[in-house]
């Protein structure tokens, strides 16, 4: 529920972020090219994602009128290549509002193009930290979290978990993360905050898609860490949770990031998911 909200929130922002200002001339349209991934392993984040995305666009031609808001589709698979194509197919369209991939591989490759092009890049929830800078990427345009902010409020939240910040030195911390360019963004991150607070690290890949995690899990077993945080997506959320519960390893004592929210139709996970902490941007359930 809170995860609807925020991004029905971040869709408002992204949508009012490229009207607002528009010459009265060029107002009669505005363009949004969508790299949809709504088929492979990760169609159920996609399907919603951008299903909900056109869904808000539609309201906003039936109720408010003006600006007609268009839009058209490519297909990603969420794969970089496809992403970039995408892009390139499309962007020659008139008028075009901005570009939202929801793919941290995607919006990378395609940080480049959108400078030389100067149309806006929406990142939602991921994205370069440096981008937060207005000034280092004008056409970038990032919401709610960037990697460097939630990843220190995790670390923050086990302190407060833990009685403070000086009470880290000495723990272990295990971050299982998605082998893409999502997963592995936060690597070096983790790795400043470790030396910063002195607590030992390691840092497990699961290898895309994330349904087979056994050897990870026993690897984490062996590490007898204090904590594990989940740098998920799609069905690494309830394999991860279900290969810890085959391991022993408690639930309230993994941290799922902001993407661990997701659910994925069906909910295999649910029950697994009774005890785990997981980031709602501005605190923890």
């Amino acid at each position: 529920m809170i995860k609807s909200r925020v991004l029905k929130f971040a869709f408002a922002a992204a949508v009012a972020s490229v009207l607002v200002g528009l010459p009265a001339a060029r107002a009669d349209e505005q363009f949004f090219p969508l790299q949809s991934y709504r088929v492979g392993p990760y169609a159920a984040g996609g399907t919603g994602f951008f299903g909900g995305f056109i869904d808000y666009l539609n309201l906003i031609n039936i109720r408010d009128g003006g600006v007609k808001l268009t839009w058209d589709e490519g297909e990603t698979q969420y794969e970089v290549e496809r992403g970039v194509e995408v892009y390139e197919r499309l962007k020659g369209r008139p008028r075009v509002a901005a570009w939202n991939p929801l793919s941290v591989g995607i919006a990378y490759a395609m940080i480049d193009r959108i400078t030389k092009d100067k149309v806006p890049l929406i990142t939602i929830n991921h994205g370069r930290t440096d981008s937060t800078d207005g000034r280092v990427f004008p056409d970038v345009f990032p919401l709610l979290l960037n990697p460097y902010s939630e990843m220190s409020g995790i670390v923050n939240y086990i302190a407060s978990r833990e009685g403070g910040v000086d009470k880290l030195k000495g723990k272990k911390l295990v971050v299982l993360y998605h082998g893409s360019p999502y997963g592995k963004e936060t690597i070096p991150i983790y790795k400043l905050l470790a030396d910063k607070y002195q607590f030992s690290l390691e840092q497990f890949e699961v290898p895309h898609p994330g349904n087979e995690q056994q050897s990870q899990w026993l690897s984490i077993r062996r590490a007898k860490p204090d904590y594990v945080v989940l740098r998920d997506w799609g069905v690494m959320n309830p394999v991860a949770l279900k290969t810890a519960q085959k391991v022993g390893f408690p639930a309230d004592h993994i941290i799922g990031n902001v993407w661990s929210n997701f659910r994925g139709r069906r909910d295999p996970g649910r029950r697994r998911r009774q005890g785990l902490y997981r980031d709602h941007h501005a605190g923890f359930r």
